[in-house]
């Protein structure tokens, strides 16, 4: 195997250990009508980012292509949700409880503490005027 890349087993396991860090998200939806498991969602999303995606549509759109990978971690009984389906649940998790349960996942994976706050050092450096236009350009 190389070096660098994760076993299936380990693969398994830092998925199960990124879901226990949003075992306590409450999920408002009514229970009886729940089609997609948070924990299912919050697996697309996060495989999701990491592949690149940028929006609802693209989440959706990942999450119908790798649904078999997706199945080697969860279920997936029901398929994914659709872009509309993704904005409305995420719409609905109290925003901070996702933020704690975050921060302390990404704590974990870094070993720095809950309080370290990181701060883009472009900014800090004024290499950006105001408007967002960069100071310096090549012509």
């Amino acid at each position: 195997m190389t070096k660098g890349y994760a076993t299936a087993a380990e693969a398994f396991d830092q998925v199960v250990e990124f879901l226990e860090y949003f075992e306590d998200l409450e999920d408002p939806r009514q229970r009886g009508k729940v089609l997609y498991p948070l924990d299912e969602i919050l697996l697309l999303v996060l495989l999701g980012v990491l592949a690149g995606c940028e929006s609802w549509v693209e989440m959706a759109k990942f999450g119908d292509k790798k649904l078999a990978v997706l199945r080697r971690f969860r279920p997936f009984k029901d398929g994914t949700p659709s872009h509309d389906q993704l904005g409305d649940i995420f719409r609905v998790l109290d925003a901070e409880q996702f933020q704690l349960c975050f921060i302390d996942w990404v704590a974990a994976l870094t070993g720095l503490g809950t309080d370290i706050v990181a701060i883009d050092g472009k900014t800090l450096r004024r290499s950006y005027q105001e408007g967002g236009v960069p100071r310096h350009r090549s012509t």
